[in-house]
């Protein structure tokens, strides 16, 4: 069997974020930000959360390993855009949520990569965007339901 990439939905998907994140990168760059897309993803979950987070809860969001997640928040901490605290209802848990100066921060950066978005889409029609996105999270729910079978 041959195996073509180019019409592999993983491959495309693959090349589409690699070029999202180098984007996403200059423009971070060109703003003086000092954090990775990596880790600028980990704010825009805080924020579109709108309400601290167990560190299990926000792996799950960003489908990263909680390993990988505590890495990118001990610089984010560090820089005092996010705190840590434990949870009121267990101790044991730690809830990461967005200080005022990382919401704040994060706002002004937003429009930039608002841009960036915007260029990614240029000519598509909200119709194919639609369909687009209803496909991805189809094959995110086909893939996370085969993955948790073992």
């Amino acid at each position: 069997m041959h195996f073509d990439s180019e019409s592999s939905p993983g491959f495309v998907i693959g090349r589409v974020a690699y070029l999202i994140r180098t984007g996403m990168g200059a423009e971070l760059k060109k703003a003086r930000w000092p954090f990775s897309p990596e880790e600028t993803q980990t704010l825009i979950t805080l924020s579109d959360a709108g309400q601290p987070l167990s560190m299990n809860e926000l792996a799950s969001r960003m489908i990263r390993d909680a390993t990988t997640v505590k890495r990118q928040l001990d610089r984010l901490v560090e820089h005092q855009f996010v705190e840590r605290n434990a949870s009121s209802e267990d101790a044991r848990i730690v809830m990461i949520g967005l200080t005022r100066r990382g919401e704040q921060r994060l706002q002004k950066v937003l429009p930039r990569l608002d841009d960036l978005r915007k260029i990614a889409l240029k000519g598509i029609s909200m119709k194919e965007l639609d369909a687009a996105q209803n496909v991805l999270h189809h094959m995110q729910k086909n893939l996370k339901t085969h993955l948790t079978k073992d």
